[in-house]
């Protein structure tokens, strides 16, 4: 399932189910807009890198969990939780 609107359009809140964090997404799947050679492993909530001019720059935000199936944020603690 792929979610993006028009460039830089918000298709809805992200929220992590774990620390709560909420902001914005622009797409939703594993190929991101105005991406040429990259593609996600996973389905992944993305946006658009504020701080960055360049259009194919994106951050990812989180994805679902594929044990709890809990919405959750990419964050520090969580990776080392992980790896």
């Amino acid at each position: 399932m792929e979610l993006g609107g028009t460039e830089g359009t918000p298709r809805g809140l992200f929220t992590c189910e774990l620390c709560e964090l909420t902001t914005p997404f622009t797409y939703y799947g594993q190929k991101p807009p105005n991406t040429r050679a990259i593609v996600l492993l996973e389905e992944c909530y993305v946006m658009r890198d504020p701080f960055c001019p360049e259009k194919e720059k994106f951050l990812v935000l989180g994805s679902t969990c594929s044990l709890c199936r809990k919405t959750v944020c990419v964050s520090a603690e969580l990776q080392s939780v992980l790896h």
